[in-house]
């Protein structure tokens, strides 16, 4: 039997605050609107962000810390490091458990941490439950997220405050970092020089296999996905956030995503006196006037989680000093960038604890209500344009939705294994395979197979009559 025996150490920075629980802004709104905008009864509501926060931050004196702790924020913790850190938690906690769940293209292991109370469930229960899903810095140089990670996973594994031990009880909360060759080199991209984050339509590299794998069986309800960003003129505040913004993703799981973003995680940001925005967005005189990022690709990973109808979002730090940051040295910097990713993971903790519920249906029924839009013809299908852009032509877009698309043989074999890491299922004719839009995938089939889709895997026949 494990023995909790690690301390939590203390956060580096005291955070605290209220988080709101206002409806649905526009998109170009900033986090920071939404408190100014918001009812006086809500900015007063009930919530756990605050308590969470000061629970995991409350620790003994002595514990297991990472090298960036004890460094204070001058030294990151190494690929290596890391590894003996999370066995270190595996060893002394029941709570936690560490598992290779893949490979990367340098044969690093790829590790997933999941964390529970008792203990974690295995993955058949906890699929069937309520699942969070932090992947922690998917670009190598962008160290912040995966600090964040080893300290968030420390603090579950040995806080005491009931409200943890509840939430660790009803739901399963699992890390992961997919690109050890990145980290170790220190680079965006893996081995190969391949941004990762440009390959879950492909999924050509082991590292976005790996995470298909684990969103396919794992079935988490919550992702938030850590990067950090270069700040520039116009594009300045110490962390962004973005939801889905591919038109296809489920409205019910959009307006989640966006709800997580502007009502919890954003907000949580806020409380710790830190600044937040769009990403993607210039703001000049709290006005975006133009969008340089964060559009519809479904390649990357921020929106293929919204067509997976998970709720989920991109966070990203900082990586230099800002304007807000003026007066601070590069240690304390560096500590902004991980406090800031802790708090947003702290958010959507937060977001999952007060609706863990509503959560699990709508993921359910997102995939219901694809399934039954695939069988009945209905609805629209983009091919381009994002939630507060409608396409510009009609090439992006389909009005009168196909049946499905018909495979090849070689098409098959080229493509069934990507479509078994998607989740895909296919019938075998006699021509090769038929691919029924009346499944789950329905939002992600025609971006895969479409001669219109722009980052399709194949150029598959459309079938019109069912």
């Amino acid at each position: 039997m494990k023995k909790a025996r690690i301390t939590a150490a203390v956060c580096a920075t005291a955070m605290t605050g209220v988080l709101l629980t206002s409806g649905q802004i526009p998109a170009t709104t900033t986090p920071s609107a939404v408190a100014a905008s918001a009812p006086a009864a809500l900015a007063s509501a009930r919530t756990d962000g605050e308590a969470l926060q000061r629970s995991l931050r409350a620790a003994p004196e002595e514990g297991l810390e990472t090298p960036f702790e004890q460094s204070n924020g001058s030294r990151w913790t190494s690929v290596a490091q890391a590894r003996k850190f999370r066995h270190q938690l595996d060893a002394a906690s029941d709570r936690v458990t560490v598992q290779t769940v893949g490979r990367s293209g340098d044969r690093q292991p790829i590790e997933l941490v999941s964390v529970g109370f008792p203990r974690p469930k295995p993955l058949a229960e906890a699929a069937k439950g309520s699942v969070v899903l932090f992947n922690c810095s998917i670009h190598g140089n962008e160290p912040s997220g995966r600090e964040g990670c080893l300290q968030m996973a420390r603090d579950m594994s040995t806080t005491n405050d009931p409200n943890w031990k509840r939430l660790l009880k009803q739901s399963t909360v699992l890390f992961i970092n997919i690109n050890p060759d990145g980290w170790k080199a220190n680079t965006r991209g893996n081995a190969d020089g391949v941004d990762v984050n440009r390959d879950f339509l492909g999924l050509k590299t082991p590292e976005a296999q790996t995470l298909a794998k684990v969103m396919r069986d794992w079935k988490p309800d919550v992702m938030n996905d850590l990067h950090e960003f270069g700040p520039r003129e116009y594009y300045d505040t110490q962390a962004l956030v973005l939801w889905p913004r591919n038109r296809n993703v489920d409205p019910q799981i959009h307006d989640l995503s966006q709800r997580m973003v502007n009502d919890y995680t954003g907000a949580q940001i806020e409380a710790g006196g830190h600044s937040t925005g769009i990403y993607g967005e210039l703001v000049k005189d709290g006005v975006a006037f133009q969008q340089i990022a964060g559009d519809h690709q479904a390649r990357i990973l921020r929106n293929y989680t919204g067509l997976k109808h998970i709720t989920g979002q991109l966070t990203e730090t900082a990586s230099r000093a800002v304007p807000d940051d003026a007066d601070q040295g590069a240690t304390a910097v560096n500590r902004r960038r991980v406090t800031d990713q802790y708090a947003s993971a702290m958010g959507s903790m937060s977001m999952m604890m007060e609706n863990r519920r509503q959560l699990a249906r709508q993921s359910d029924q997102a995939a219901e209500r694809a399934t039954q839009a695939g069988a009945d013809r209905s609805g629209v299908i983009y091919f381009s344009g994002q939630d507060n852009m409608l396409p510009t032509s009609s090439a992006g877009v389909e009005t009168n939705p196909m049946c499905g698309y018909q495979l090849t043989a070689a098409q098959l074999k080229d493509t069934r294994q990507t479509m078994k890491l998607h989740g895909i299922s296919w019938t075998r004719n006699d021509d090769g395979a038929y691919v029924s839009l009346a499944q789950p995938g329905r939002s992600l089939i025609p971006l895969l197979f479409d001669e219109r889709a722009e980052y399709g895997i194949t150029e598959a026949a459309p079938v019109t009559q069912c």
